[in-house]
């Protein structure tokens, strides 16, 4: 269980890396567009590549979210309830999460394929679609795998693994 966690984690961490070095490059792009933009020499494609780097930025950092507990939570009406009813509404909508993220990871890949196979690109820059909706694809299963290691933690530890994902 402890390898499971720690390669689940350290690829949770892999893709947050992945989604700030993106947000940096959004950042720079726009800087650098804007400053350009005053010498008339704006880049372009700009707004193509952000929105690329937006989707990865987004996608990315869902799984190191799920793992800090980063995500909006609402536990007024949950911390009520005795730790076994507290376990069970954890353990129901951790579940339900996976199979979203499942749903999304497979909607994704499919998708991908979709573009991929009739070649659709982006208008200015004629660059494929489909490589940021695979990493999406990957990305979503990751935050599965975080998932399934929560419930695992949960099913294995009890109430005190919900508040701390440790390795």
């Amino acid at each position: 269980m402890r390898g499971f966690t720690r390669l689940t984690s350290w690829l949770a961490k892999m893709l947050n890396w992945v989604a700030g070095w993106c947000l940096v490059g959004m950042m720079g792009l726009t800087s650098a567009d804007i400053l350009l933009r005053l010498f008339r020499r704006p880049i372009l494609g700009t707004y193509e590549i952000v929105g690329f780097l937006g989707a990865v930025v987004a996608g990315f950092a869902m799984a190191q979210t799920t793992i800090e507990r980063g995500h909006v939570a609402v536990q007024v009406v949950v911390t009520k309830f005795s730790s076994r009813v507290q376990e069970v509404i954890y353990l129901i909508t951790h579940l339900l999460s996976v199979v979203l993220f499942a749903l999304l990871a497979w909607e994704c890949a499919r998708y991908g394929d979709d573009l991929r196979t009739s070649g659709e690109v982006s208008l200015t820059l004629q660059l494929p679609f489909f490589p940021v909706l695979y990493g999406i694809a990957f990305s979503a299963a990751i935050v599965c795998l975080v998932l399934v290691v929560d419930i695992l933690l949960v099913i294995t530890r009890g109430a005190e693994a919900w508040y701390r994902w440790e390795e």
